[in-house]
């Protein structure tokens, strides 16, 4: 496994991996040591933000005032906008380009991991010690408890060949959020979506938070409406991450 400390320098440096991204989640469930020490960096992250936003603001009204305070009549609009360019180029330099990204962009990783929670397999009751029961369907629900993601994936898909039903789209979409294939879990969790059936609002949760993962920030707005139109699930939070996304 990778050493915590570079585990934690990739999530916030968005280059986490595929393989990367489960041990972070692993980590974050089973060791409260390394999900306190995350929490800590985050809440520094924020502060930081928070500190470079005022600042930034500060300056972009400061060099406003120098700009508007230029007399026109002793400044050829062809110098004036040089200056405004240079005056731009050496605030963000001194900003730091990663300073100015995390000011004006959105931390689409961090909303993602505040709210992604798996959805529990309420499907198939899965008795441990239960050998006699070998059916595909078991091993597919039991492959999604344990993290297995790729052999969850090829398992329900294997299901969907004998029967392609809600349940089966739905944990098949799961398992693909899970592994980090986001096109393949949008597909599915629309299907779902459109079915109209007892999943059909926990699939707007999840799909939301698919496009949020995918950085695709006005369909995740959108799903996050209907989800709270529908009011069924999740309401409150899809209102908050909705806050969080504007």
């Amino acid at each position: 496994m990778m050493d915590k400390e570079h585990l934690l320098y990739n999530y916030f440096s968005n280059q986490l991996t595929v393989q990367e991204e489960q041990q972070f989640n692993e980590l974050m469930k089973t060791d409260m040591d390394f999900k306190k020490q995350f929490d800590f960096e985050n809440d520094l992250k924020q502060v930081i933000r928070n500190k470079e936003s005022d600042n930034l603001k500060a300056k972009l009204i400061g060099y406003e005032k120098e700009i508007n305070d230029v007399p026109v009549k002793t400044l050829p609009r062809t110098n004036y906008r040089k200056w405004a360019m240079a005056a731009s180029v050496a605030l963000l330099i001194g900003l730091g380009w990663l300073g100015y990204n995390n000011f004006s962009g959105t931390d689409y990783n961090a909303l993602y991991n505040d709210n992604f929670q798996e959805y529990p397999n309420t499907v198939y009751a899965i008795t441990r010690g239960a050998d006699t029961d070998s059916s595909l369907e078991r091993e597919a629900y039991a492959a999604y408890e344990t993290n297995d993601n790729t052999k969850a994936i090829q398992l329900f898909t294997e299901l969907k060949e004998t029967s392609d039903s809600e349940n089966n789209d739905f944990y098949l979409a799961q398992s693909y959020l899970k592994n980090n294939q986001l096109e393949e879990a949008i597909t599915l969790f629309n299907k779902v979506i459109e079915g109209k059936g007892e999943f059909a609002p926990q699939a707007l949760w999840y799909v939301s938070l698919s496009y949020l993962k995918d950085k695709q920030k006005d369909k995740a707005t959108k799903s996050l409406n209907l989800l709270i139109a529908d009011g069924r699930y999740k309401k409150t939070d899809a209102e908050n991450l909705l806050d969080e996304l504007k």
